[in-house]
């Protein structure tokens, strides 16, 4: 009886211990939020969501106070995640912009809001800095796999033939350079078409009103701007700058098209999709919800998922056997087997997004991406970045999730603390 109280009273203290830092959400002022809402309403700011500024501290963890939403509903039990705490975890140790820290030094160093490390179902490492377990925060593009996953679904069922060009499910799109995209380039980011995020020759897709990507972030409400076209009308005047499949280059344009055909192969929105097929499955805590377009209702899950981390975990568990402890396995091994075989990894260090990967998992080789996953390990393990410093590693063999949040520039490299972490586990 005295082992059961000493262990209960340990869970307890290392409880504590990593919820002891103020909460965004618990420590602003009413003038705070308000300020912060009158901020981004203001013409010409609400671009700034997009950088970690003053303000974003606040806007990512409630999302959905600044943009229309849709819910991602729950349904069933909620697993209640079981410890089994590995205090050798906050020791492991990684060398990001030349300085060597372990993972609790880096934590207290960085602008990480929450950090969480599962294996076999079970919480290993947890540490909450700005945020509660209960607070949601913005994935980023973190939320590109829903569709991803969604879409490595319809071809694994063979009602998507990869090789299919992308205006075959897009009507809208035919008679356009779509025509010569196809499903499987689309989902690699590999289209060669232009208007690219990182990789036009100013590199500057994200703040130019001019460039052809901002149009489409404003065609869909994402950005402020005077254009008046669809974010439709905006693709089908995207061109081929290089063959398909040759460079992988980040674009969440591809994401958007993703999610369009998924919708019309199902028939229903996304939001309700990712509910139906994942949410309901994974013994969520919450619903979630994502950011849908003023024009046209477009669920935008190329950034806008938002949810708790500890439901972003679960998410990740889909992947791993233990997936199967939250209910039924709604995202199956064949599925999974395809996301780890898809890629190439000659194409994957043409374009910004495979050389930022690079760099952060230096120590790895033959890395490629594939299904809306950054990258890819020779093991088979999988990630996912976002911007500001979003985060979700899964290892399927390992049977291991981590995920975390910031508000940061991306750049901290938490991913490269999670690859060390997941090699750790597995030699144990």
């Amino acid at each position: 009886m005295k082992k059961v109280i000493a262990i209960a009273i340990l869970a307890a203290l290392s409880a504590s211990n990593v919820m002891a830092n103020e909460s965004v959400n618990g420590s602003s002022s009413q003038a705070d939020v308000y300020h912060t809402h009158e901020f981004f309403l203001q013409k010409g700011n609400r671009v700034k969501l997009q950088f970690p500024i003053e303000q974003s501290k606040f806007a990512w963890q409630n999302l959905s106070r600044f943009y229309p939403t849709a819910q991602i509903e729950r349904d069933g039990s909620v697993y209640p995640f079981p410890y089994a705490i590995d205090q050798n975890i906050a020791k492991i140790k990684a060398t990001v912009h030349g300085k060597t820290l372990t993972l609790d030094q880096h934590l207290d160093t960085y602008p990480v809001d929450a950090f969480l490390v599962t294996q076999k179902g079970k919480i290993v490492f947890e540490r909450y800095n700005t945020m509660r377990k209960t607070d949601k925060h913005n994935w980023f593009s973190n939320s590109k796999i829903t569709a991803g996953v969604e879409i490595a679904k319809l071809v694994q069922e063979g009602k998507i033939s990869p090789q299919d060009a992308v205006s075959k499910y897009i009507p809208e799109l035919r008679g356009t350079v779509w025509d010569t995209v196809s499903v499987i380039d689309t989902a690699n980011m590999a289209t060669g078409l232009n208007a690219t995020e990182h990789d036009e020759p100013e590199a500057d897709s994200r703040v130019n009103p001019e460039q052809p990507w901002f149009k489409w972030a404003v065609s869909i409400g994402v950005f402020e701007g005077e254009g008046k076209q669809t974010p439709l009308e905006v693709l089908a005047e995207m061109q081929r700058r290089a063959p398909g499949g040759k460079t992988f280059e980040y674009n969440s344009i591809n994401t958007f098209v993703l999610a369009r055909i998924v919708e019309n192969v199902r028939g229903l929105p996304m939001n309700e999709i990712i509910s139906q097929d994942i949410w309901q499955h994974m013994s969520a805590n919450n619903d979630a919800y994502t950011v849908v377009s003023p024009q046209g209702g477009y669920p935008l899950m190329f950034f806008s998922m938002n949810s708790t981390i500890e439901d972003m975990t679960k998410f990740g568990m889909m992947f791993t056997p233990s997936g199967s402890k939250l209910g039924d396995q709604a995202i199956k091994p064949e599925v999974v087997k395809l996301i780890q075989e898809s890629g190439n990894p000659d194409s994957y260090g043409g374009g910004y997004a495979g050389k930022v990967m690079e760099n952060a998992f230096y120590k790895d080789t033959n890395l490629k991406n594939g299904y809306q996953f950054d990258a890819i390990f020779e093991d088979g393990d999988l990630f996912k970045a976002g911007v500001g410093g979003q985060g979700i590693y899964i290892s399927p063999d390992k049977d291991l999730v981590i995920t975390f949040f910031s508000t940061g520039d991306g750049k901290n490299q938490e991913e490269t603390y999670a690859r060390e972490i997941a090699k750790y586990l597995s030699a144990k």
